[in-house]
């Protein structure tokens, strides 16, 4: 009789399907191991930066068409250096992005050159001014209009609407009132490709003809000319600061349905994102602007999702690569151990 039970549970054990609570955990224990080194595996081994690393080095890509140039002499006549290497970062998103977190771009460059950097940004805005009549309030802070307010050393227009903008514009304004100019060594551009998603008018052909003309007045309401009037006025007050642009990125950009199209293939009617990288290349070539080049071999399709947090914006890997290429270029001493 006892015999007969035991042949019987151990028949409901295998036919039922029945399986014991222990057995039930320990597969749902495997299912989350399993998934947890999956995980790992893609951010450690997939190419992805889980979180910033102060000695992550990137390969800098051998098609970056770098042009490290430096002031004329004739530019620091009279300037007495402190001895402090002081940059001024000025930009959009690229910079406001973590702003107060050690994943911050402008954060970036400090730990990578050693300098005191200070973080003047506006996000969501553009090199140039808006077409006439289309402008708004975001306007004010345009890289030319900040450019204005440094040289005129006025800032009521800036320190009056940041408050409607938010905190990083409150912030950014607070900076720049107390900056002194004459202690900053280098100043730091970059924009993202906003100007080009905005459809901002790539530049006015006559400002071409006129790089070099002392005293033109450019079109401010061109990506070019924007650059080159915002420029122009940071190096009227302060000849001595050595002024650098980091290019814009590889981005995404929609077209009329609203599919996202690569930059350097969507034209809306301006030119590629490719062809406003040529014209800030000749203009800061023209201006002696240092040129560091993120564009070109850096961020491509295949590789966006790694780069990109949406369509254009830097991810922390990202910005570890541009912060890096700066200080190689423009503080060496500081990653080469000189």
């Amino acid at each position: 009789m006892n015999k007969k039970r035991r042949r019987r549970r151990g028949n409901e054990g295998v036919n039922g399907g029945k399986i014991s609570l222990p057995v039930i955990l320990l597969i749902v224990i495997l299912g989350f191991v399993v998934l947890f080194l999956g995980v790992i595996w893609k951010f450690q081994f997939g190419g992805i930066t889980v979180e910033y690393d102060p000695d992550y080095v990137p390969e800098i890509s051998l098609n970056a068409e770098d042009n490290v140039l430096y002031p004329l002499d004739s530019d620091l006549e009279g300037h007495e250096d402190d001895g402090v290497d002081t940059i001024l970062c000025i930009g959009n998103d690229v910079f406001s992005y973590d702003r107060d977190e050690e994943t911050g771009l402008a954060n970036m460059i400090a730990d990578k050159t050693g300098a005191t950097v200070y973080n003047v940004s506006f996000p969501g805005t553009t090199v140039a001014y808006a077409p006439i009549g289309a402008g708004t309030e975001i306007d004010t802070y345009s890289f030319v209009g900040v450019a204005k307010a440094i040289r005129s050393g006025d800032y009521s227009e800036l320190s009056n609407k940041a408050a409607d903008m938010g905190s990083d514009y409150v912030k950014s304004v607070d900076v720049l009132k107390g900056l002194d100019f004459n202690s900053i060594d280098t100043l730091c551009i970059m924009y993202d490709g906003n100007d080009y998603i905005q459809k901002r008018t790539l530049y006015n052909p006559t400002d071409v003809d006129n790089l070099m003309t002392s005293g033109y007045e450019f079109d401010e309401y061109t990506y070019m000319g924007g650059f080159v009037a915002g420029v122009k006025a940071i190096h009227e007050a302060y000849p001595h600061i050595r002024i650098v642009i980091n290019t814009f990125t590889y981005c995404l950009a929609p077209n009329d349905t609203g599919a996202m199209l690569p930059g350097d293939a969507l034209n809306y009617g301006n030119g590629t994102l490719t062809d406003y990288y040529g014209r800030l290349f000749q203009a800061s070539e023209a201006l002696n602007v240092s040129f560091i080049d993120d564009y070109m071999g850096f961020i491509t399709e295949e590789v966006a999702d790694e780069y990109l947090t949406d369509n254009i914006h830097l991810s922390v890997s990202a910005r570890q690569y541009v912060a890096y290429h700066f200080a190689l270029l423009i503080y060496p001493q500081s990653v080469n151990g000189d």
